[in-house]
């Protein structure tokens, strides 16, 4: 009994939490991934727009932040661009929130209980009730309901903080005209099969879909028709990918194209000839430090970027 307290106390510290985490991942990978992923911290902060008709979104938590600041900092770098950023807390800590806005000045980077005020007034408004009393027990579908009950852009590009770019992104930022543009997964995760969603929604949803990496035109996101989906059980059977499969079921009824093969999502090592980027899905993933980052890294990425965002700043000084 004493020991059954005493785990149960303990797995509400913080400190034991990430002891636990450590343990889990190898502390040799842990090693290994802390002194490549502290690399991007060194690198100059980068302005973005403050607003635009194409915006970059992006969820991050304590564990992944840094990861973030890779994968925006790779995109915007080889993108060229200067989108408006706007980075949601899906369990950031003060010091994970404290570093991101000195490396995104310019960035929306808002508390969790203000985003949650903020959409929950949207969803009451609307009448979406599934989709708020939802919302409060799945942290990932924040990728969908947050992203797009307040976005005012007309195209939302997200990234997932687990992603490294290594080549401009031309079909990504210019995307398929008229259709929304995703990552092709490694199989179809969706609640259920295509077959089961067309038999319970009447839309057979295109296969394959990765919401990880994706352009959305923001007008083809019906939270209407959503609120109505989230009626079936059909959503819940796998809930890590029910915001997966509401993007899959509104794109699919916008139009949809998946990216090229050159914009990986793999488990699996090694790296695909004009890779344009790379999504490491999994919980500890080693090889987003060890191939992805380290692959940045030894191209001369930290000592490019630093040399871009310098000439940026010299010629707006004159």
């Amino acid at each position: 009994m004493i020991a059954g307290l005493l785990r149960s106390q303990l797995r509400k510290q913080l400190w034991w939490i990430k002891f636990q985490e450590l343990n889990r991942e190898g502390w040799k990978d842990a090693w290994l991934r802390r002194r490549v992923q502290d690399a991007i911290l060194a690198t100059p902060p980068f302005d973005t727009d403050r607003q635009g008709e194409v915006e970059v979104r992006a969820l991050t938590w304590r564990r992944d932040w840094k990861n973030l600041i890779w994968a925006l900092k790779s995109f915007y770098h080889f993108a060229g661009v200067t989108y408006p950023l706007h980075i949601h807390d899906g369990g950031l800590d003060a010091e994970g929130r404290s570093v991101l806005r000195a490396h995104f000045p310019n960035a929306w980077i808002p508390s969790k209980e203000e985003t949650e005020a903020r959409v929950e007034e949207v969803f009451r408004r609307r009448g979406l009730n599934r989709c708020l009393a939802y919302r409060k027990n799945n942290t990932m579908v924040f990728k969908l309901f947050d992203f797009f009950a307040l976005t005012e852009a007309r195209t939302v590009i997200s990234i997932d903080s687990d992603i490294v770019f290594f080549a401009r992104p031309d079909e990504l930022l210019y995307g398929h005209p008229g259709k929304n543009v995703f990552n092709r997964d490694q199989s179809c995760y969706y609640t259920v099969s295509p077959e089961e969603l067309e038999e319970s929604f009447q839309i057979r949803p295109v296969p394959y879909i990765n919401a990880g990496l994706s352009r959305v035109d923001s007008r083809s996101v019906d939270f209407d028709a959503i609120e109505q989906w989230m009626a079936s059980p059909k959503l819940f059977t796998e809930e890590w990918v029910i915001e997966q499969t509401l993007h899959a079921l509104c794109a699919t009824r916008y139009g949809v194209e998946l990216l090229a093969p050159s914009y990986m999502v793999s488990t699996k090592p090694g790296i695909v000839e004009n890779v344009v980027c790379k999504h490491y899905p999994g919980n500890t993933r080693p090889l987003l430090y060890q191939e992805g980052m380290r692959r940045l890294a030894d191209s001369h990425f930290l000592e490019e970027f630093t040399r871009t965002v310098g000439a940026r700043a010299e010629a707006c000084a004159r």
